[in-house]
């Protein structure tokens, strides 16, 4: 007897147990549903008011959460709790100038004067940035065009639409369109841009790809002359639309339009570009740095006999101070032998007068 009652005690306790997993597993599913999907839209910068969903008495008590942190509390008509968020005369939630920091789970608890609930409500709001305009770049690619719904930094999730002549083109959704160049002659492209809060759509533009030539790769060829070097961005038949760009250390050089890049010897530890582009395409050149010679010293060759030119200059300075010192001291030792012989003809003039025979003469 005290075996059956102890079985069916135990029996109780898990059908309990079971009972309270399965309301477990069940919120644990409302709230993952929750947390995925977003209620409501609000642009950023925008103003919302989260509703109540329930006519709230005077008596009333209520309590509202923003992931489940409690950021308003009133009891009756006595305020518990409050932080930046405003309420409205009705119990909703204000929301003013919104921030994507405050995209999260509202939730509102109203209870009556004797602690009863009388009504709970969460909503998930998601705070989103606009799209913003989109403008059409074109790419040729023989025997095709794509045309690419394109603006810096679209919010993420933004979704595409292509139309063809003001047409919605079904089943197009990528950021990209490809179309036969030679069938789209005459046909204007637009692209739309959309999120759940603003939708922008691009200016139409005609397929520019019909008859032109994409560029074809070039090369760079210098040419040495005199203390310049001379670039050529060379490639053969381009097509006669094809015009320039120049580019240093791959930066654009401004005003540099020309087929032809003039510039310094001394720039023979940079690397220069060139870019050949048109309405179709456009393409770069590998980089190249000359190894042509900047002027020397009186234009003298940087080596004689495969010996630096310096050597022999220097060597040459040598020589000729050598030189210089030699004859100055020639010149010395001739001046002071000079002085000596007159210095000997001083002193022999009186001797010679004071002589009987030089009397006698």
């Amino acid at each position: 007897m005290l075996e059956g009652s102890i079985h069916v005690k135990v029996m109780r306790a898990m059908k309990k147990m079971a009972s309270v997993s399965a309301v477990s597993v069940f919120l644990v599913c409302c709230f993952a549903v929750v947390s995925q999907g977003c209620d409501q839209f609000v642009a950023v910068g925008q103003s919302f008011s989260v509703p109540l969903g329930y006519t709230l008495k005077p008596t009333d008590s209520l309590k509202w959460k923003f992931n489940n942190n409690i950021i308003f509390y009133k009891r009756s008509e006595t305020i518990l709790s409050a932080t930046r968020f405003d309420i409205n005369a009705n119990g909703s939630l204000k929301l003013t100038n919104l921030k994507k920091d405050q995209a999260g789970v509202y939730t509102t608890e109203v209870f009556d004067h004797s602690g009863r609930s009388r009504t709970t409500k969460s909503t998930n709001l998601c705070v989103l940035d606009p799209v913003k305009k989109p403008t059409i770049n074109v790419t040729c690619r023989d025997p095709d065009v794509i045309f690419t719904c394109s603006h810096d930094q679209q919010p993420d999730g933004a979704r595409y639409k292509w139309f063809q002549n003001e047409m919605l083109i079904i089943n197009e959704t990528k950021i990209s369109l490809k179309r036969n160049k030679t069938e789209t002659k005459n046909f204007n492209f637009s692209c739309k841009v959309e999120n759940e809060i603003s939708a922008e759509k691009s200016d139409p533009l005609t397929n520019i790809c019909f008859g032109t030539d994409p560029v074809k790769k070039p090369e760079i060829k210098a040419t040495c002359k005199d203390s310049e070097v001379i670039f050529t961005c060379f490639a053969a038949q381009q097509p006669a639309d094809a015009r320039y760009k120049w580019l240093l250390n791959g930066n654009e050089i401004s005003n540099e339009t020309k087929i032809s890049l003039r510039t310094t010897a001394e720039s023979k530890n940079l690397t220069f570009s060139c870019e050949v582009y048109n309405e179709a395409s456009s393409e770069n050149s590998d980089s190249l740095t000359h190894a042509c010679k900047g002027p020397t010293f009186l234009d003298l060759p940087e080596k004689l006999f495969g010996i630096s030119i310096w050597v022999f200059i220097v060597s040459g300075a040598g020589f000729l101070l050598l030189l210089i010192i030699i004859v100055v001291g020639c010149c010395l030792r001739c001046k002071r032998k000079r002085r000596e012989d007159d210095d000997e003809e001083l002193q022999y003039r009186p001797a010679r007068e004071s002589s009987p025979s030089y009397c006698s003469a």
